[in-house]
Protein backbone atom coordinates (compact mmCIF):
# COMPACT_ATOMS: atom_id res chain seq x y z
CA UNK A 1 0.00 0.00 0.00
CA UNK A 2 1.47 3.61 -1.19
CA UNK A 3 2.11 6.59 1.84
CA UNK A 4 -0.63 9.05 1.56
CA UNK A 5 0.63 11.79 0.13
CA UNK A 6 3.53 10.15 -2.34
CA UNK A 7 1.55 9.40 -5.26
CA UNK A 8 1.74 12.04 -7.99
CA UNK A 9 -2.37 11.87 -8.11
CA UNK A 10 -2.54 12.60 -4.17
CA UNK A 11 -0.27 15.91 -5.03
CA UNK A 12 -2.48 16.72 -7.61
CA UNK A 13 -5.63 16.56 -5.07
CA UNK A 14 -3.44 18.52 -2.65
CA UNK A 15 -3.19 21.64 -4.89
CA UNK A 16 -7.44 21.29 -5.60
CA UNK A 17 -7.94 21.52 -2.13
CA UNK A 18 -5.26 24.24 -1.24
CA UNK A 19 -7.10 26.03 -3.99
CA UNK A 20 -9.85 25.46 -2.02
CA UNK A 21 -8.87 27.34 1.11
CA UNK A 22 -10.06 31.04 1.77
CA UNK A 23 -6.87 33.03 1.14
CA UNK A 24 -6.28 37.13 1.90
CA UNK A 25 -4.11 38.59 -1.07
CA UNK A 26 -1.69 36.00 -1.04
CA UNK A 27 -2.06 34.12 2.11
CA UNK A 28 -3.94 30.69 2.55
CA UNK A 29 -6.07 31.52 6.19
CA UNK A 30 -7.47 27.71 5.97
CA UNK A 31 -5.65 25.02 5.18
CA UNK A 32 -7.83 22.19 4.43
CA UNK A 33 -5.91 18.74 5.32
CA UNK A 34 -7.82 15.97 4.35
CA UNK A 35 -6.60 11.92 4.46
CA UNK A 36 -5.00 12.89 0.68
CA UNK A 37 -2.65 14.72 2.64
CA UNK A 38 0.78 12.97 4.13
CA UNK A 39 0.11 14.01 7.99
CA UNK A 40 3.77 14.01 8.21
CA UNK A 41 3.88 16.73 6.05
CA UNK A 42 1.92 19.13 7.94
CA UNK A 43 2.71 22.39 9.55
CA UNK A 44 1.76 21.99 13.09
CA UNK A 45 3.13 25.49 14.56
CA UNK A 46 0.47 27.02 12.64
CA UNK A 47 -2.73 26.84 14.68
CA UNK A 48 -4.12 23.60 14.20
CA UNK A 49 -7.74 21.98 15.00
CA UNK A 50 -9.21 18.28 14.50
CA UNK A 51 -12.67 18.25 13.27
CA UNK A 52 -13.45 15.04 14.88
CA UNK A 53 -17.08 12.99 14.91
CA UNK A 54 -18.94 11.00 13.23
CA UNK A 55 -17.63 10.35 9.73
CA UNK A 56 -19.45 9.47 6.50
CA UNK A 57 -17.82 6.84 4.68
CA UNK A 58 -18.03 6.11 1.00
CA UNK A 59 -20.68 3.32 1.31
CA UNK A 60 -22.85 6.15 2.57
CA UNK A 61 -23.26 8.55 -0.61
CA UNK A 62 -26.50 9.80 0.93
CA UNK A 63 -25.43 11.18 3.48
CA UNK A 64 -23.97 14.58 3.91
CA UNK A 65 -21.00 15.20 6.19
CA UNK A 66 -20.91 17.89 8.68
CA UNK A 67 -17.77 19.04 8.30
CA UNK A 68 -19.02 20.97 5.04
CA UNK A 69 -20.70 23.17 6.81
CA UNK A 70 -18.38 23.55 9.80
CA UNK A 71 -15.41 24.08 7.07
CA UNK A 72 -17.60 27.07 5.80
CA UNK A 73 -18.01 28.97 9.39
CA UNK A 74 -14.25 28.30 9.70
CA UNK A 75 -13.51 30.27 7.10
CA UNK A 76 -16.38 33.00 7.49
CA UNK A 77 -14.94 33.61 10.94
CA UNK A 78 -11.30 33.20 11.09
CA UNK A 79 -9.24 36.72 10.71
CA UNK A 80 -7.68 37.98 7.77
CA UNK A 81 -4.27 38.03 9.84
CA UNK A 82 -4.47 34.74 10.86
CA UNK A 83 -4.24 30.98 9.49
CA UNK A 84 -5.46 27.71 10.90
CA UNK A 85 -4.83 24.25 9.58
CA UNK A 86 -8.21 22.24 9.91
CA UNK A 87 -7.46 18.63 9.81
CA UNK A 88 -10.57 16.87 8.34
CA UNK A 89 -10.63 12.99 8.57
CA UNK A 90 -12.14 12.35 5.65
CA UNK A 91 -11.51 11.25 2.06
CA UNK A 92 -11.88 14.33 -0.90
CA UNK A 93 -13.97 12.60 -3.01
CA UNK A 94 -17.41 11.44 -1.25
CA UNK A 95 -17.42 7.75 -2.50
CA UNK A 96 -13.66 6.82 -1.60
CA UNK A 97 -13.78 3.90 0.90
CA UNK A 98 -11.27 3.38 4.38
CA UNK A 99 -12.46 -0.28 4.08
CA UNK A 100 -8.74 -1.98 4.45
CA UNK A 101 -7.28 0.97 4.73
CA UNK A 102 -5.52 0.60 7.79
CA UNK A 103 -3.31 3.62 7.64
CA UNK A 104 -5.93 5.86 8.67
CA UNK A 105 -6.17 5.42 12.49
CA UNK A 106 -2.52 6.21 12.55
CA UNK A 107 -3.06 9.48 10.30
CA UNK A 108 -6.12 10.35 12.39
CA UNK A 109 -4.26 9.77 15.60
CA UNK A 110 -1.24 11.86 14.62
CA UNK A 111 -3.36 14.95 13.44
CA UNK A 112 -5.52 14.31 17.15
CA UNK A 113 -2.44 14.04 19.29
CA UNK A 114 -0.42 17.00 16.97
CA UNK A 115 -3.57 19.33 17.00
CA UNK A 116 -4.03 22.35 19.52
CA UNK A 117 -7.58 21.81 19.71
CA UNK A 118 -9.39 19.11 18.95
CA UNK A 119 -12.87 20.30 18.02
CA UNK A 120 -16.01 17.28 18.79
CA UNK A 121 -18.86 18.42 17.08
CA UNK A 122 -20.84 14.82 17.38
CA UNK A 123 -24.64 14.85 14.75
CA UNK A 124 -25.08 11.01 15.84
CA UNK A 125 -27.85 9.28 14.00
CA UNK A 126 -29.22 5.84 13.62
CA UNK A 127 -27.11 5.86 10.44
CA UNK A 128 -23.94 8.10 11.52
CA UNK A 129 -23.64 6.58 14.58
CA UNK A 130 -19.79 7.99 15.44
CA UNK A 131 -18.27 4.15 17.08
CA UNK A 132 -14.73 5.49 16.64
CA UNK A 133 -16.09 8.85 18.09
CA UNK A 134 -16.62 7.74 21.22
CA UNK A 135 -13.40 5.97 21.16
CA UNK A 136 -11.62 9.22 20.81
CA UNK A 137 -13.94 11.18 22.96
CA UNK A 138 -12.93 9.21 25.72
CA UNK A 139 -9.18 8.48 25.18
CA UNK A 140 -8.54 12.12 25.10
CA UNK A 141 -10.82 13.60 27.67
CA UNK A 142 -8.65 10.87 29.74
CA UNK A 143 -5.19 12.25 28.03
CA UNK A 144 -5.52 15.74 27.77
CA UNK A 145 -9.25 17.37 28.44
CA UNK A 146 -7.78 20.78 27.87
CA UNK A 147 -7.51 19.58 23.92
CA UNK A 148 -10.93 19.88 23.79
CA UNK A 149 -14.17 21.66 22.53
CA UNK A 150 -17.48 19.37 23.09
CA UNK A 151 -20.80 19.82 21.24
CA UNK A 152 -23.71 18.47 19.72
CA UNK A 153 -27.25 19.32 18.87
CA UNK A 154 -29.78 18.79 21.71
CA UNK A 155 -31.92 16.23 19.36
CA UNK A 156 -28.81 14.13 19.10
CA UNK A 157 -29.31 10.40 19.17
CA UNK A 158 -28.11 8.69 22.17
CA UNK A 159 -25.56 10.96 23.71
CA UNK A 160 -26.56 10.86 27.11
CA UNK A 161 -23.23 8.49 28.60
CA UNK A 162 -21.14 10.92 26.70
CA UNK A 163 -22.37 14.09 28.47
CA UNK A 164 -22.37 12.30 31.63
CA UNK A 165 -18.85 11.41 31.79
CA UNK A 166 -17.40 14.86 30.06
CA UNK A 167 -19.73 16.25 33.28
CA UNK A 168 -17.82 14.04 36.18
CA UNK A 169 -14.73 14.27 34.50
CA UNK A 170 -15.08 17.81 34.75
CA UNK A 171 -16.13 17.65 38.48
CA UNK A 172 -13.60 15.19 39.70
CA UNK A 173 -10.83 17.29 37.67
CA UNK A 174 -12.15 21.03 38.47
CA UNK A 175 -12.42 21.50 34.49
CA UNK A 176 -14.86 23.64 32.95
CA UNK A 177 -17.56 21.45 31.35
CA UNK A 178 -19.46 23.61 28.66
CA UNK A 179 -21.21 21.30 26.20
CA UNK A 180 -22.07 23.46 23.19
CA UNK A 181 -25.70 23.00 21.35
CA UNK A 182 -24.55 24.80 18.08
CA UNK A 183 -22.28 24.03 15.74
CA UNK A 184 -21.39 27.42 15.46
CA UNK A 185 -20.85 28.01 19.46
CA UNK A 186 -18.77 24.98 19.41
CA UNK A 187 -16.05 26.96 16.93
CA UNK A 188 -16.50 29.88 18.47
CA UNK A 189 -15.13 28.71 21.64
CA UNK A 190 -12.64 26.74 19.33
CA UNK A 191 -11.58 29.49 17.95
CA UNK A 192 -11.19 31.48 21.30
CA UNK A 193 -9.14 28.73 22.90
CA UNK A 194 -6.84 28.40 19.40
CA UNK A 195 -5.83 31.95 20.17
CA UNK A 196 -5.12 31.56 23.60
Amino acid sequence: METPGKNPDEVKIRKIIVLKSRVAGDKIMINEIRYEIDIATVNFSIPTVFLAGPTVRGNQPHLISWRFRAIDIFKNKVAEDETVNLIIPEFTSKTESDEKRFDLPLWEFTGLQRSKIIMFWIPRTRELIGLTTNHEHGYWMGRDRNKIVYGRPDDTYRMAYLDIMWREDATRTNSPAPIHNTMESTIDSTLERLRV
